[in-house]
């Protein structure tokens, strides 16, 4: 493996170690409920553009750079919201159960609401 793949392979690692210190310290605990937003649905119906939410002080935190990063996911800056491909399952609540299993090992950790 030569030297630039392993140098962005480890950036890639520490953002996500730094994204999941950031969402623990700040915006989500245990038992805290996630707000998923749908941005966009693809033509075809098989992609979905999600944006993240969690409450803070009875205010409105946006979480979804900060969560792609610790999912290591794709993050479409175009968009500005998280891209999830596939059908046939909710993709909100599969996003928050992943997120909940990275932060705190326990996919059942996190609530989720669509707005």
């Amino acid at each position: 493996m030569n030297q630039k793949a392993r140098t962005k392979r480890d950036l890639a690692r520490t953002e996500s170690t730094q994204a999941i210190e950031r969402l623990r310290k700040n915006y989500l605990k245990v038992g805290d409920t996630v707000y998923v937003f749908l941005r966009h649905i693809s033509r075809s119906g098989t992609c979905r553009w999600l944006d993240l939410f969690a409450i803070r002080e009875n205010k409105p935190q946006r979480i979804t750079w900060s969560a792609a990063k610790a999912l290591a996911t794709r993050y479409d800056s175009r968009r500005e919201a998280i891209r999830v491909e596939g059908c046939g399952f909710d993709c909100g609540h599969s996003l928050v159960h992943d997120l909940a299993w990275r932060l705190f090992g326990n996919s059942d950790a996190l609530e989720h609401r669509w707005l």
